[in-house]
């Protein structure tokens, strides 16, 4: 996978919301009370990805509101659909090429679909914004619906108010399929916020940006200068020849995950070995804070090495190939 190392350009972590809802679709809070409940919580940008809306509010003075979407394609199946978030567009378009079968008013808007991923991403892509297939595991996306998407930035790989509502969060293995196959996906973490007093804070994307701007912020997505978090802090990741090296928040273990029947990780209770990857250093709690994974001799090339980490509740971060 092409790119730079995030942890290693000069820039500033964004903590940013990508995939939230307000009134103007099937949200609870008005866009203004949206973005004020976001900036109390500690976001430093919000994307209001109502569906099918473009939905504008200002940005304040601590906060970075991009406008976005969440924009579908045709269904799988009756009442099955592929949905994508798209991040800073300024224009839906009136006939998006669907089957308009498919197409109907929901709540307070206009339902319509793309033909396919691919169309929907260059639509996006062609307004200078990022996409990304949208919860793939809660919607119940066959592998080779992601695998034969074009021209998609990356996907939702966690969306917490999916895990919380039915346990289907987490689409890591998907996108281990697609990048073994060698497909550019970049990952993001999400809350699907609706109701910001029940469903807010759970996940997130930390952004690399150069600046809090707009541009800045999509030049990063676009780039992959992103991780994927539900609660820890990745502090540094760096490489070493073939070498990683990890420093995070304190975690119950650490993993340097890679292609199918490859991959080693440490946990702070000690039963694993410590030979290909180890602890350099623990907190007063025996959790790890900063681990190295050295490949051994003969492991074959990897297509890509990604660092999963886990905290002592379970909550995870997740980098992009490093």
């Amino acid at each position: 996978m092409s790119g730079t190392n995030p942890f290693q350009i000069e820039g500033e972590w964004l903590k940013t919301a990508l995939h939230t809802h307000t009134s103007a679709t099937d949200g609870e809070l008005t866009p203004e009370a949206h973005v004020l409940h976001h900036q109390w919580a500690g976001f430093d940008v919000v994307t209001i990805t109502d569906h099918w809306t473009l939905t504008y509010v200002p940005s304040t003075e601590h906060i970075l509101v991009i406008t976005g979407a969440e924009l579908a394609v045709d269904p799988l199946a009756k009442g099955r659909y592929t949905e994508i978030l798209a991040i800073g567009i300024d224009d839906i378009p009136e006939d998006p090429g669907g089957d308009r079968v498919h197409w109907n008013t929901d709540e307070n808007y206009h339902f319509k679909t793309f033909p396919d991923l691919g169309a929907a991403g260059a639509f996006i892509a062609a307004q200078g914004g990022a996409s990304y297939v949208a919860h793939p595991y809660w919607s119940g996306l066959p592998p080779e619906v992601v695998l034969d998407a074009e021209g998609v930035t990356g996907l939702e790989l966690f969306n917490s108010a999916a895990e919380r509502e039915n346990g289907r969060g987490d689409s890591s293995y998907v996108w281990d399929l697609a990048l073994e196959a060698g497909k550019q996906m970049y990952a993001i973490a999400t809350d699907d916020c609706h109701y910001p007093g029940f469903d807010i804070g759970d996940a997130w994307t930390m952004v690399r940006a150069s600046e809090r701007s707009r541009e800045a912020v999509l030049a990063a997505l676009l780039a992959g200068h992103t991780y994927a978090s539900s609660g820890p802090v990745l502090h540094d990741v760096r490489r070493d020849g073939d070498a990683l090296e990890v420093q995070c928040s304190p975690c119950a273990s650490v993993i340097f995950q890679s292609r199918w029947e490859l991959g080693w990780g440490v946990r702070a209770d000690h039963r694993n070995r410590q030979e290909d990857v180890r602890v350099l250093e623990r907190d007063d709690r025996g959790l790890v804070v900063r681990a190295r994974f050295e490949p051994p001799p003969g492991t074959p090339d990897l297509p890509y090495v990604r660092v999963v980490v886990r905290d002592a509740s379970g909550r995870a971060a997740w980098t992009n190939p490093v």
